[in-house]
């Protein structure tokens, strides 16, 4: 059992949060493994062919029933508190992993009776039970059809009754009202600004707070309607996660194997070490013992930062951050004694390294604006106050990022702004001060790092996609040059500058040099023999699908970091491959035999054993407004694509892009995704100027004053995806978050008519105003991304587009916005929780205006009556209780759970007129044209609330929202499900997984390493839009593949973006020195915070 901790959406300033214990769970220890000497997989990962032990969530125990649940939750969602005072106890959550014993009739009718819903959970059981019942005793089958027969006639009845009645106006809450307070001030360009909700900025502020109570009281209570399909939705969530599922593994030097793992029904990891030779596991780190010890028990937010290891691998260092702000609480522990030390180090960003001799480590600390802005020293055993200040930072437009290279040798320390940075080194076996290794050079960015006597480094001076030269270590020279100029001239270029090939990042290893490259939207990887002279022998490692992501290292970043150093001085590059139809697989491969061994594979669970030939994806090319060709990623259901249907349907259809920062969106597996490709949902990824898919010229095409084209390049993949029959604007929910929450209120403001739905979290939509406001964090350090809008053309460029300033009431209050779920954090550091806010209240405000003179002008309202405006009042429904519409969607499959669409008409299609499709809602009523906003604030930070089944419950909340209003099925529909209407199936066959297990099939054709000695690089020609209809099979067979979201909603738990590793999906790759979408690690920057 473990403790969900919350992130309290309705009781934001109540200084009380109650705490609950969380049960001790005894990881067991898996068997020693007998692979590699470095490398060596865990128990989680034997192969398919091996059996295991099933897993079952349910349990008879008394502490799993109702009175007793297996996860309580500190704080509450808004449905939770509403009825109550502000400070009332918070009740425990009604979703769980858990249910009482079909045997325990009490308990079971205690569970059902206190929630409902709660039948959900339970209904496959009950059929299971039935099934058993009537095989084992058949002779009762009529007895048995005489009670199911009654239940049956009611259930005909009932929706009957439904059909044939026009209920009363549901008693459904008013929107919140915010109250303006006009301001007005003169910009630098001597023009007046005019910000009505200004003063929701003051945090402090009771009655701020009361306002966003209401308002997650009301989105709380809009979204009603959808619990019973979003405990659905959590129940094949969790059924699909291996909730015991552990990381890959490394042996360390002192022969200890290192690994991470999972325990069933607790919310975090434990951190482990095993000795080969015994076989006997230490936990050395339990996240979730700590996240209930009495340092942390009364916190709302529960987050490890990171956990670094001494070079002697006797003491750990591990950072906590309890409100999402991202500064970390750093305590040590001794491995050897299990013992805490009486060092406490505060404010810590997530850089950490010790000294060689373990005596010492070097942290960075975050000022008042959350930049980290100074490296400190401090001395194990000593008191902090002594700590020595090495470097200070002192432009506020710099970022500090620091790492250990792969030899292990120096400490190195980048000072970066957007497109500028500085680096320095420090012996990591003497206490010296910091070196200028190279200096900073206006818009010239280095990436550095140390191979015995030589400095490589990767730069983009006067070569935007960059290129990499190496120079000798300044101790390794004899005489010692004067300046950088004359060092500078000791160069030697290792990989000269191509137009069309972007290098991401790079390793080092003893003999090899490992290069992650990006061209025409396609990752690759490069080995370098070092041993060879010139840099004359190379090869490329090749990937058979056309469509997925890789990324250096394993998704667990602790691990990551141990191998990083443990594989200096071997052949073996480990790196993360996975796709949309391929789960994430772990890889060590031999650069010198070329051969690939899968140490580690995330596991599909869940009720249908997941089929990825059932599944495909593709890579089309949309043409923007100016005629520049837009890459885009998708994958859907083959058997469920409308366009294959005859008649074709539209399939309703999540677009998701980011577009900022050079940030690269790929495509990645998620379990959670599969909940709506089975109802028949596309999967879309834009990628648009701004981001790096293209190359840095790509980027620079989508930032400052050329921003627009970010919106515009969405804009045209929309319009390509409904054209093209993918799915129709009634059909088409558009995703965002943070920077890519600007991309979001940025179209919506543009062409609102072009998508139904959209989901936005953290996003950044007061640009304007931000922008001018220097006493924000991060303002600085953003002018190089967006510009100073002191610069007039840059401020005229941001009016155009800025969502807040553009939000249009007149077309708010015609209903022609799509519906809207944003979500905000109260503590994220780097996209304030007013923003948001004031765009919400805005967009109220401006609707209710508006709607008042339309009113006046005799003008009808959507959904409003044709008569007698005068007495109308028009406010949002709750989902499912639509009122006054004439045209309902139809489910891309007929007959199969459908919700609602409040869309365009389809009815004219036969697979509507000949089905027996209600044209009601769900409570019999016509829907509406009413749009909703609703908004939710949880206080937590910029990567959402923590723990993996809050994650769960919150990401079944946001997939509901995009169900229902886009009219898609409630329920999945399996494979082999024969439609009233059946679609001709796609051509062509899934050319398998990336690889096989433990190397059963080392040489896989889909991952062979294609040996290239010498090949010329990518011409770079750009790509043509491609005609669906004229593909040939071949085409489609090449695009057979495969990402969480995670997209972080705000249900209120400790959860930091991503949860479990099975369902982390990364959003944009990131160089660590540059900090971009107000900065995360690598690691973070490649798998947190996807949808």
């Amino acid at each position: 059992m473990s403790v969900s901790r919350s992130a309290s959406t309705t009781n934001l300033h109540a200084s009380a949060r109650s705490s609950a214990a969380a049960a001790s769970s005894t990881p067991t220890s898996p068997p020693l493994s007998h692979g590699q000497a470095v490398l060596v997989p865990t128990e989680d990962h034997l192969p398919p062919s091996i059996p295991r032990p099933l897993f079952t969530t349910a349990s008879a125990s008394a502490e799993n029933t109702p009175s007793s649940p297996a996860r309580t939750s500190r704080g509450r969602p808004a449905e939770a508190s509403q009825h109550g005072a502000r400070g009332a106890s918070p009740t425990p959550p009604t979703t769980s992993t858990v249910h009482p014993s079909l045997d325990d009739l009490p308990a079971l009718d205690e569970y059902i009776t206190s929630e409902p819903s709660n039948l959900l959970q339970i209904l496959p059981d009950l059929i299971n039970v039935l099934e058993r019942f009537c095989l084992d005793n058949p002779d009762t089958c009529q007895d048995v059809w005489s009670r199911l027969k009654v239940t049956l006639e009611w259930i005909e009845r009932r929706k009957a009754t439904i059909a044939m009645s026009l209920p009363a106006k549901p008693d459904r809450p008013t929107s919140p009202a915010c109250a303006p307070f006009p301001q007005e001030w003169n910009n630098v360009h001597n023009q007046v600004i005019h910000d009505d909700y200004a003063y929701l900025n003051q945090k402090d502020n009771s009655q701020v707070l009361d306002y966003i109570d209401r308002e997650n009281a009301y989105s709380s209570k809009m979204l009603a309607n959808t619990k019973p399909l979003q405990k659905l939705l959590y129940k094949e969530f969790v059924s699909r996660i291996d909730e015991a599922e552990g990381s890959a593994s490394v042996i360390m030097s002192d022969g200890y194997e290192y690994y991470t793992k999972k325990i069933p029904g607790e919310e975090y990891r434990v951190h482990s070490r095993r000795n080969p030779e015994t076989g006997v596991e230490e936990v050395y780190l339990n996240e979730n013992e700590l996240a209930n010890s009495p340092a942390f028990a009364d916190a709302s937010f529960f987050h490890l930062g990171f956990a670094k290891h001494s070079h002697d691998m006797k003491l750990v260092a591990y950072g906590v951050d309890l409100s999402g702000n991202e500064r970390n609480s750093v305590s040590f522990i001794n491995l050897e004694t299990k013992e805490t030390l009486m060092d406490r180090l505060e404010g810590v960003y997530e850089d950490l390294e010790f000294s060689n001799d373990s005596s010492c480590v070097y942290y960075t600390l975050l000022d008042e604006h959350e930049r980290a802005y100074q490296l400190k020293r401090h001395l194990i055993g000593s008191d902090v106050a002594t700590d020595q200040v090495l470097y200070h930072e002192e432009d506020e437009m710099f970022f500090l990022t620091m790492t250990k290279s792969c030899n292990g040798e120096y400490i190195i320390l980048n000072s970066s702004a957007q497109v500028t940075s500085e680096s320095r080194y420090i012996s990591a076996n003497a206490k010296d001060l910091p070196v200028v290794l190279i200096p900073r050079k206006e818009n010239i960015q280095y990436t550095v790092e140390n191979h015995d006597s030589w400095w490589y480094i990767l730069t983009n001076d006067d070569a935007k996609n960059k290129w990499m030269f190496r120079v000798p270590a300044l101790d390794k020279m004899d005489p010692k040059p004067c300046s950088w100029e004359e060092w500078y001239e000791h160069r030697e270029t290792v990989i000269e500058h191509r137009d069309f090939v972007l290098i991401e990042d790079y390793q080092l290893r003893r003999n090899h040099l490992v290069v992650f490259e990006r061209s025409n939207c396609l990752q690759n990887i490069r080995i370098i023999d070092l041993t060879a002279p010139g840099f004359s022998a190379y090869h490329y490692v090749g990937f058979g699908e056309m469509v997925y992501s890789l990324w250096p290292g394993s998704v667990n970043e602790e691990v990551a970091d141990l191998s990083k150093t443990a594989l200096y001085d071997t052949n073996i590059l480990r790196f993360t491959y996975t796709s949309f139809v391929q789960p994430k697989q772990v890889v060590d491969y031999n650069m010198d035999t070329k051969s690939m061994t899968v140490v580690h594979e995330e596991r599909v669970n869940g009720d249908v054993p997941y089929d990825p030939s059932v599944y495909a994806s593709r890579r089309l090319f949309a043409t923007g407004s100016d005629g520049t060709t837009v890459p885009i990623s998708l994958v859907y259901r083959r058997d469920l694509l409308g366009s294959n249907m005859n008649p074709p349907v539209p399939n309703p259809c999540l677009l998701h892009s980011y577009g900022a920062y050079g940030a690269c969106t790929n495509p990645i597996f998620s379990t959670s995704r599969l909940s709506l490709l089975d109802r028949g949902f596309v999967y879309a990824i834009a990628h648009v100027r701004g981001g790096a898919e293209m190359g840095n010229a790509w980027y620079e095409e989508g930032k400052l004053w050329k921003k627009p084209n970010t919106f515009n390049d969405f804009v045209s993949t929309a319009e390509y995806l409904c054209k093209e029959g993918y799915t129709s604007p009634s059909k088409l929910a558009i995703y965002g978050r943070s920077a890519g929450g600007l991309l979001i209120g940025a179209s919506v403001n543009m062409r609102p008519e072009l998508f139904r739905s959209a989901l936005t979290e953290v996003p950044f939509v007061d640009v304007i105003n931000t922008m001018f406001d220097t006493s924000i964090p991060w303002v600085s350090f953003e002018y190089e991304e967006w510009g100073n809008p002191t610069n007039y053309d840059i401020y005229e460029c941001m009016k155009s587009y800025c969502p807040y300033t553009n939000v249009n009431g007149e077309r708010l209050a015609r209903n022609e916005y799509p519906h809207m779920l944003i979500v905000g954090g109260l503590n994220d550091p780097r996209v304030a929780f007013f923003e948001p806010l004031k765009w919400v209240a805005k967009m109220r405000g401006e609707r209710r205006k508006w709607r008042k003179i339309l009113e006046k002008q005799g003008s009808r309202l959507p959904g409003s009556p044709l008569r007698n405006h005068s007495s109308m009042r028009v406010e949002e429904d709750s989902l499912g209780e639509f009122r006054a519409g004439t045209t309902p969607g139809v489910s891309i499959v007929s007959g199969v759970g459908r919700t609602p669409s409040w869309a365009g008409s389809v009815m004219d299609s036969p697979v509507v007129a000949n089905s027996n499709f209600n044209v009601n809602g769900l409570d019999g009523s016509r829907m509406t044209e009413e749009r909703m906003i609703l908004l939710r604030i949880n206080d937590a930070g910029h990567g959402g609330t923590s723990g993996t089944y809050s994650y769960l419950e919150d990401l079944a909340l946001e997939y509901a929202f995009l169900i229902y209003t886009l009219g898609a099925p409630m329920r999945p529909i399996f494979p082999g499900f024969k439609m009233s209407e059946g679609p001709s199936l796609l051509q062509g066959t899934y050319s398998g997984p990336a690889a096989t297990l433990y190397g059963l099939h080392e040489h896989a054709s889909a991952m062979r390493p294609q040996v290239v000695d010498g090949v010329a690089d990518s011409d770079g020609k750009e790509y043509e839009a491609i005609d669906r209809d004229t593909r040939s099979s071949d085409e489609e067979s090449l695009s057979n593949d495969r990402r969480l979201s995670s997209c972080n909603y705000n249900s209120n738990k400790k959860r930091k973006g991503g949860g479990n590793v099975g369902d982390v999906e990364e959003t944009e790759y990131r160089s660590r020195g540059n900090r971009g979408d107000r900065g995360q690690s690598r690691l973070y920057q490649w798998l947190a915070n996807w949808f």
